[in-house]
């Protein structure tokens, strides 16, 4: 039971994303504790020297230069 709530969750937030509807978990973690079932939430902090989130960030039209 529990990977079908969370593929439910999943796929929800994808379509959140593909039709722009709704608020979706940017910047956030959801949490789920089957057994309490119970949700919690976590919000995130860009780490500001992250090539991926920070602010120095390459852009998907930027190859990624290998070393």
């Amino acid at each position: 039971m529990l990977p079908g709530v969370i593929g439910v969750l999943q796929a929800n937030e994808a379509l959140k994303l593909l039709v722009g509807y709704g608020e979706p978990l940017v910047g956030r973690i959801l949490t789920f504790d089957a057994q309490a079932t119970t949700f919690g939430e976590l919000k995130l902090r860009r780490d500001p020297s992250c090539i991926t989130c920070g602010s120095g960030a390459l852009s998907e039209q930027e190859p990624r230069k290998s070393a």
